[in-house]
């Protein structure tokens, strides 16, 4: 993943003898690319005043790089997508699959089992950094309720009402992370009691999680579309016609991921309120250093690789995959349906307890560890407000216990 972002007042995208021009002239901005050097896979327009030729959108086409338009509110609004991929034998039987109720559960009942997967893998990711965590809460739940149990008794009631129960835990755990690093923005929940959808973020926390998930929905749909399903047949969330409803399902298996970024990039300490703008509805959004600092995180993610099927794949190839895993189950492909993502591993050396151990170090700790004294101020310092701390070489090894 290596998207563009497009922002601010008056920005032009052009075409000049085969290059790509996109100019602001106001801020003294210009980027040319020339054909089939582009580095980019996408790009995402977050501006209100600005121009793009039809030349532009065509060079943009030829290079499949969808152009994904975001609302004032940082939701997505449009996607600009290469010419689909033209497979009627797979949408007929993606209709017919719909219409079916247990084969329908057969392709949501895998869809909740990874998402809850993926949910108890970053929260216990999260616990190793923040003792707020409490990961056993959700794993009881899991247990309690017994997936395995709802794979045999095609009850698709009782299967949305164990999600949404696993996404309550979820979030209340999630939800501590986030006020321990910013108290000030003071998140509540997703929800808000103007849109239970929480399309429009009534605080900072929201807006940034809105952003992400509109990357997150782009990708989705250039993916679905180069596969040829239709994003409007879903098969967990209920249909809509204003909502691509299978977009949503395909998501709820990675926004544990924009969640994380998230969480990344409060963790650096820098986002302040005037890092955000409120409107005249006091609804939050982002300003442009914002959004292009969250970008930078979900890319990082997304390019991370993990171990896939015996190769190591980043996750947005990892992404495509499981959209193909879809489409080959549908069309009869394959005869089972397994979404296999890899779990993600966060890699801090600052875990819960080395952290409490550099919170209780003595004078005489901090001697023999070699330790300077302002160092040892900054690490606590850091450490009390949220922060990450670098600990090196020889001081790991003596904080966890090795000659």
């Amino acid at each position: 993943m290596n998207p563009l972002l497009i922002s601010g007042f008056g920005t032009n995208i052009s075409v000049d003898k085969r290059r790509l021009i996109i100019q602001n002239k106001l801020e003294n901005q210009r980027y040319e690319y020339y054909p089939h050097q582009i580095k980019h896979d996408s790009v995402i327009v977050d501006g209100h005043s600005g121009s793009i030729s039809f030349e532009a959108m065509r060079w943009l086409v030829k290079h499949n790089i969808p152009i994904a338009m975001l609302n004032w509110n940082g939701n997505l609004l449009s996607v600009t997508l290469p010419k689909e991929t033209v497979s009627s034998k797979l949408r007929l039987k993606q209709y017919k699959i719909y219409q079916d109720g247990k084969r329908r559960y057969s392709i949501a009942y895998p869809l909740v089992k990874e998402k809850v997967n993926q949910s108890i893998n970053l929260l216990n990711e999260l616990s190793k950094y923040y003792k707020e965590i409490d990961v056993s809460t959700i794993r009881t739940e899991s247990e309690r309720e017994g997936i395995f149990k709802l794979k045999i008794t095609y009850d698709y009631h009782n299967l949305m009402m164990y999600e949404g129960r696993i996404a309550d835990i979820y979030w209340s755990q999630i939800l501590n992370a986030f006020n321990n690093l910013c108290p000030e923005f003071k998140f509540v929940s997703r929800n808000n009691t103007l849109n239970s959808h929480n399309r429009n973020a009534s605080d900072e926390i929201n807006a940034l999680l809105n952003y992400g998930y509109a990357v997150l929905e782009s990708e989705v749909r250039k993916d679905l579309n180069s596969i040829g399903l239709d994003p409007s047949i879903s098969f967990l969330h209920e249909l809509s016609n204003s909502r691509a409803s299978l977009v949503y399902d395909i998501q709820e298996l990675y926004r544990w991921l924009v969640d994380l970024s998230v969480i990344q990039l409060l963790e650096e300490k820098r986002l302040q309120k005037a890092d955000f703008i409120v409107t005249e509805n006091y609804n939050i959004r982002l300003r442009e250093t914002t959004a292009k600092a969250l970008i930078e995180k979900i890319k990082l993610n997304f390019n991370a690789r993990a171990l896939y099927n015996g190769k190591y794949y980043c996750y947005q190839n990892i992404l495509y995959e499981n959209v193909r895993l879809l489409a080959n189950y549908i069309i009869g492909k394959s005869g089972k349906l397994q979404f296999n993502i890899p779990e993600f591993k966060i890699k801090r050396e600052d875990n819960t307890g080395i952290r409490n151990k550099v919170l209780n170090l003595t004078p005489e700790d901090r001697k023999t560890l070699g330790i300077n004294k302002s160092t040892l101020w900054y690490m606590q310092k850091h450490i009390k407000e949220g922060r990450k701390i670098k600990v090196y070489g020889k001081v790991m090894g003596k904080l966890n216990g090795e000659n």
